[in-house]
């Protein structure tokens, strides 16, 4: 059996996908994936190597400084870098990395339809590669409409965290409300979530945030939920192991350079219903949005504002234009979607993920619904898949 070393520095859950992406392509060659986990210093690469005698490496980067691993420890072996800044590596390396194009443009969108007065983007201090392109992306789709962007944490030193959270207040109070945020990731939008929490700023009336990466870790139990941009980590960990087996193959093959897409934006509570919806209303797309995958009824809904459930439906119909029903089989089924374009998402368990009491009873919604199956429209989606070469 041959085995390939799997390096890492990120403890993220966005590196649990991409695990569950390298191991699926390990399946299909047989290999045996020995993984690396991150080390106070550098790891002693060649005595790994050496110990091992891998075919290659996957180096995931992105939990660390560009400079924690030393390319040049990885030239005598193929190896494939994961969430690089591709400007710190050789010409001969290869990488797969997030693309540029995707969670600005998305994060954009949903905050001109909430028709905020003005916009931002938090950046932490590591000024990361893939911060600057979803900043620039972000800044660019606002650019276009004739709207501008403030940006936080990019160039501004601070002494200390309490100093850098009183600046971020100042800085977001100063904004026109309300007021569309968007985060470099979920970690610096919950950081934003707990800022306005502290100084009394009310999320999403007068902030709307959208984070990156969809850690649920994070955004189901930020206050109130984060609704954030979801990237295909489970690809990016596919192709890597995937390019590390052509290398292997095929040693005088040049670098392969790629990027891996945005799947979709998650919605949850840190972003409004929408523009002009009355409290009532909002109050139960709220509820909708948090708990629609857990199985909730149409009267569920209702009961979360005084009234009848006739009146609540009539209200709900004549702001939405849809019915409470259909409104919670959309988030439903936006979930669903979602979760068929991971391939190591088993079927059998998507049902109860996304609130249907069995498997049958959402493998017929879903084919009334689209017209195909399941497995059908998955093999579909697959088939034009977004990878950015």
């Amino acid at each position: 059996m041959e085995t390939a070393l799997l390096f890492h520095t990120s403890r993220r859950q966005a590196w649990i996908r991409e695990l569950d992406g390298a191991f699926r392509f390990a399946r299909t060659r047989n290999w045996r994936l020995q993984v690396v986990e991150p080390s106070p210093g550098r790891p002693r690469v060649q005595e790994l190597i050496d110990l091992w005698k891998p075919i290659g490496c996957v180096v995931e980067c992105s939990g660390a400084e560009s400079g924690f691993f030393d390319p040049a420890d990885f030239a005598h072996i193929p190896t494939v870098f994961l969430g690089r800044d591709p400007r710190t590596l050789p010409a001969w390396a290869s990488c797969v990395n997030p693309s540029h194009k995707g969670p600005g443009e998305r994060a954009a969108i949903e905050l001109l339809k909430a028709d905020c007065q003005s916009f931002a983007f938090i950046a932490s201090s590591g000024n990361h590669f893939w911060s600057r392109d979803r900043e620039a992306e972000f800044r660019s789709i606002l650019h276009l409409h004739g709207l501008d962007c403030a940006v936080f944490g990019r160039k501004e030193i601070f002494d200390s965290e309490k100093a850098r959270g009183k600046a971020c207040a100042a800085f977001l109070k100063a904004l026109p409300k309300p007021c569309g945020v968007m985060a470099e990731n979920d970690y610096m939008a919950a950081y934003v979530l707990d800022i306005a929490r502290h100084f009394r700023l009310a999320v999403p009336a007068q902030l709307a945030v959208i984070g990156v990466d969809d850690d649920t870790s994070l955004c189901e139990n930020a206050r109130p939920t984060l609704s954030s941009v979801y990237l295909d980590f489970e690809q990016a960990g596919y192709r890597s192991c995937e390019i590390l087996s052509s290398l292997a193959e095929n040693p005088s093959a040049g670098p392969v350079r790629e990027t891996y897409s945005a799947l979709g934006l998650i919605r949850r509570n840190s972003t409004p219903a929408g523009s002009g919806t009355p409290p009532r209303v909002a109050k139960m797309l709220a509820y909708v949005r948090e708990h629609a995958c857990e199985g909730i009824t149409a009267a569920d809904v209702a009961a979360q504002i005084a009234g009848s459930r006739r009146l609540a439906e009539m209200d709900f119909l004549r702001a939405t234009g849809t019915t409470i029903k259909d409104e919670i089989n959309r988030i439903r089924f936006e979930r669903v979607e979602l979760l068929l374009r991971i391939p190591s998402q088993w079927l059998g368990a998507i049902a109860q993920q996304c609130g249907w009491k069995t498997e049958n009873a959402l493998r017929a919604a879903f084919l009334k619904r689209y017209g195909v199956s399941m497995r059908d429209w998955r093999k579909a989606k697959a088939g034009n898949r977004n990878v950015e070469k």
